[in-house]
């Protein structure tokens, strides 16, 4: 759950970064979109368009170029072609405008007739650039559109002979941009501002949940020492309660029976300190640290092994213990864990599933080869686990069964999980299934 947690804020806060970049991209879209980007890339645009008519120009015999409209037209026609929007001419001082073009005119037609409202702005620009003898740039602004000239010097005497441009930019009206630019811009704020506040709220997040999984942690720690203080002091007191109980018996007898008592009094005592010794050794290996010293190890073999030591209870009971192994174990890579833990683990899982199966019974050792690596398994035909235990299986001192520990399967558990591995009691038609799933390293 913390991990899904984790995935769905990482998403938001990616989508929040995704948000502020889009419109970061806006905002600067809406920037260029203003009237002063837009006219000085048209100045410039102007400026070098003017340029290229001067050069191409110059390659042609002035003289001609100055009387003969043909000529003029060909420089123009040329220059101008691959510069959408832009419309050119030669202006002369005793003549004005000598040659005109506008090659990507988007209208009906070839237009040839230079600009009428413009002439006087076209004459006095082109004469700042034959006084000057350098480029001349000049903005006529508007409310719809700004007009851009550009002027350059071709030949300042004896011609008097001057290239210019002129560009046409239309504008989005300052009452709508503005507005925009400083919409977006607030928002990209708020989004922003929004995606630090949330980065804030995280932190903090996780500092309160680490302390919540601490506190947790401890009172899980504190809820399990309660749970096995409690099944501790009941398995010590029946032990101890029948002993008094037979100890009080021998006092009270009759003398003429009274060394008969006490010969049973104490092997009973004998007993229930077996069965203490037998406990507290139990809780001895749950509280240590367990050492796995894993070597390969032929599954097979391991397994009968297993077995043969439970045949004899086994028989006595009439119970039947069988052993499959899958095939294609026998031509892979020996498995590889520490044969004298995982002995233990089925020495409990033996004597638990022979506590639970009928005469005529049958308990299955098993193992197979699965993706991610070793399913061993007991399964037996028996009674089967209650279901108000099956939550709890695998805690300390949980158990129905008479003279039950309660913590065999608490051991196996511990035992598992040392190997990196994990047990479940798995369904089955009939009786128990305990798995036991266990990586499947090389060595």
């Amino acid at each position: 759950m913390q991990s899904s947690l984790k995935r769905d804020l990482l998403i938001l806060w990616l989508a929040i970064a995704a948000v502020s970049l889009v419109l970061a991209a806006l905002l600067l879209v809406l920037i260029r979109q203003g009237a002063g980007p837009q006219i000085a890339r048209a100045t410039h645009q102007a400026a070098v368009s003017c340029e290229a008519l001067r050069a191409g120009a110059e390659r042609m015999v002035l003289a001609d170029l100055g009387a003969s409209s043909s000529a003029s037209q060909a420089v123009l026609d040329l220059a101008l072609r691959d510069r959408p929007g832009t419309e050119g001419g030669f202006w002369r001082a005793d003549a004005g405008v000598v040659a005109y073009a506008f090659p990507t005119y988007d209208g009906t037609g070839i237009k040839r007739d230079p600009p009428s409202a413009e002439l006087e702005r076209i004459a006095s620009t082109a004469q700042r650039a034959l006084d000057s003898a350098s480029l001349v740039s000049d903005v006529r602004p508007g409310l719809r559109e700004a007009v851009v000239f550009s002027a350059c010097p071709v030949d300042a005497k004896p011609l008097g002979l001057a290239a210019w441009t002129l560009m046409r930019v239309p504008l989005i009206g300052a009452d709508v941009v503005n507005p925009l630019i400083l919409a977006v811009s607030l928002l990209l704020c708020m989004v922003i501002i929004s995606g630090a506040w949330l980065g804030r709220m995280l932190a903090r997040w996780r500092r309160q949940s680490e302390s919540l999984q601490r506190q947790l942690a401890q009172s899980e720690r504190l809820a399990t020492l309660g749970r096995v203080s409690a099944g501790l002091a009941h398995e010590i007191r029946n032990p101890l309660g029948t002993m008094r109980m037979r100890v009080e018996n021998a006092l009270a007898a009759p003398p003429e029976v009274r060394d008969a008592r006490v010969a049973g009094a104490l092997e009973t005592v004998l007993e229930q300190t077996g069965r203490l010794d037998t406990l507290v050794s139990s809780l001895l290996a749950l509280t240590q640290p367990f050492r796995v010293e894993r070597q390969p190890t032929d599954l097979r073999a391991f397994l009968d092994v297993q077995r043969q030591r439970h045949q004899a209870a086994a028989s006595a009971a009439g119970v039947t213990l069988g052993v499959a192994v899958d095939p294609a174990l026998d031509t892979m890579a020996p498995a590889c864990f520490d044969p004298v833990q995982m002995a233990r683990v089925f020495d409990n899982l033996l004597l638990n599933a022979l506590a639970h199966t009928a005469a005529g019974g049958t308990i299955e050792l098993g193992a197979r080869r699965t993706t991610g690596g070793l399913l061993l398994w007991v399964a037996d035909d028996g009674v089967g686990v209650p279901a108000a235990l099956r939550d709890t299986l695998f805690e300390a001192f949980a158990t129905e069964r008479s003279g039950g520990s309660g913590l065999g399967l608490a051991l196996v558990r511990e035992i598992v999980q040392a190997h990196g591995g994990r047990a479940a009691l798995a369904p089955s038609p009939r009786g128990a299934r305990i798995e036991l799933e266990l990586p499947w390293p090389t060595s």
